[in-house]
């Protein structure tokens, strides 16, 4: 048995508080605020959402992931819960608007820039030699998952006759909170970096 990791007990503890909220909370909200006619468009996104936590989880036992990166993963998974559940007066937080912005847009930069992260500490210096493509592998990386998510909700615009997906302007803003997301955390990486000695950033071990 491959010995246990704390990205193991990351992912039982969020794969458990997503089940939890699916059933306790997500499905009777869901029901509430979009319609019974809307349950299709709730039951894909609960299996795609699974699916990505159980590969992601794959993917990551192949590394050592710092405990303050799974913390703020925890934290950008926190924002999601909290845009459904949470009201701002009448108003899902989700619906809200905070200084001109709508939270949900909050929400995808600041995910954008945890998978930043996430993919700047992978040691691309052994194939990459350069920083900038080293920073555009990155960007590329992360607006291909943040497409992938959009490509998700275009179905299930496309086959759930009563969907609350959005407009295509609603998924281009999407898709450009996740680059201010992951340009924003390169910017910060990078002041970070030039203030430090070379070799000293963490980086994750196979």
């Amino acid at each position: 048995m491959d010995e246990l990791k704390p990205i193991d007990m990351f992912a039982w503890v969020n794969i458990g508080l997503f089940v939890f909220m699916c059933y306790f909370a997500y499905f009777d909200r869901f029901v509430r605020y979009r319609g019974h006619e809307y349950i299709w468009e709730f039951f894909v996104y609960a299996v795609v959402i699974l699916v990505l936590i159980l590969f992601a989880w794959h993917m990551a036992r192949r590394f050592t992931v710092p405990g303050w990166l799974l913390a703020m993963t925890q934290l950008g998974i926190l924002m999601h819960f909290a845009g459904g559940l949470a009201f701002s007066g009448d108003r899902r937080l989700y619906d809200s608007w905070i200084m001109g912005i709508r939270y949900d847009k909050y929400v995808h930069m600041f995910n954008a820039a945890v998978a930043a992260l996430f993919v700047q500490l992978i040691p691309f210096e052994r194939v990459l030699r350069r920083a900038w493509l080293r920073n555009l592998v990155t960007i590329l990386l992360v607006m291909g998952m943040g497409a992938f998510v959009e490509i998700v909700e275009y179905m299930v615009m496309l086959t759930v006759e009563t969907n609350g997906v959005g407009s295509y302007d609603n998924n281009m803003q999407d898709l450009l909170a996740n680059l201010a997301g992951v340009s924003l955390c390169l910017l910060m990486a990078g002041s970070m970096r030039r203030g430090r000695r070379p070799g000293s950033a963490a980086r994750l071990k196979r």
